[in-house]
């Protein structure tokens, strides 16, 4: 998302606060989740609640591009929030992913990848840049992106075998007696779809750090 330098201030202020609650939101979701982790006692019914609102939020990204008042990359933002909250669902409905050390990795890695983002975005509303800060935007998801990846290839690769034996969430198929079973879905989705997609957004971010941080370079 680049912020777009000719704005009224009530768009700047409205952009400012909106990445300010954004941290807000995902800061607690991390302080919960450090303290599951420290405490031993992770379970993901009790941070699905916190993770949909702050997932269903980031929704805001993709119309503030479509509006215009940022530069944001409308089709990688709708990767990433739809990918997220089908992810979301995914795991839901999986009782046996509820407490899994994939899962709690997981929102580990989407927490972070928000922490790092919304702050540099905040300060870039209001023409701030810190340099450690943008390093960070532009860098830090080199190992976070493809640990994200990996472990939301993992997660669903892992559930194919409860959701063909539950037959949770069947497709009906219109005007056919015929329903195709969701884990079918899934792993179309997990080896055929999702390869394409992790590519798509890597290329996207390198693409973003070479002309953000070679700009840098020569400033």
């Amino acid at each position: 998302m680049k912020i777009d330098t000719h704005r009224h201030w009530m768009v700047v202020l409205y952009i400012f606060l909106y990445n300010v609650i954004m941290f807000v939101i995902h800061l607690k979701i991390f302080l919960k989740l450090l303290d599951a982790q420290i405490s031993g006692r992770f379970d993901f019914a009790e941070h699905f609640s916190l993770f949909l609102i702050g997932t269903s939020a980031q929704i805001l990204d993709i119309f503030h591009g479509i509006i215009g008042i940022t530069n944001t990359g409308i089709a990688a933002a709708l990767i990433q929030v739809l990918g997220r909250m089908f992810m979301l669902f995914v795991i839901a409905g999986n009782p046996h992913a509820h407490t899994g050390l994939k899962t709690s990795m997981l929102l580990l890695v989407w927490v972070l990848i928000e922490l790092i983002r919304y702050p540099y975005y905040a300060l870039r509303s209001l023409k701030v840049e810190i340099y450690v800060l943008t390093w960070l935007r532009y860098s830090a998801w080199i190992p976070l992106y493809p640990t994200g990846f990996l472990l939301e290839w993992l997660t669903m690769v892992s559930s194919l075998t409860f959701y063909y034996k539950s037959e949770n969430f069947p497709f009906r198929i219109p005007y056919l007696q015929f329903s195709l079973n969701f884990a079918v879905f899934l792993a179309v989705l997990s080896f055929f779809v999702m390869p394409f997609l992790t590519r798509k957004l890597l290329v996207h971010m390198r693409k973003q750090r070479k002309n953000k941080l070679d700009v840098k370079k020569h400033q």
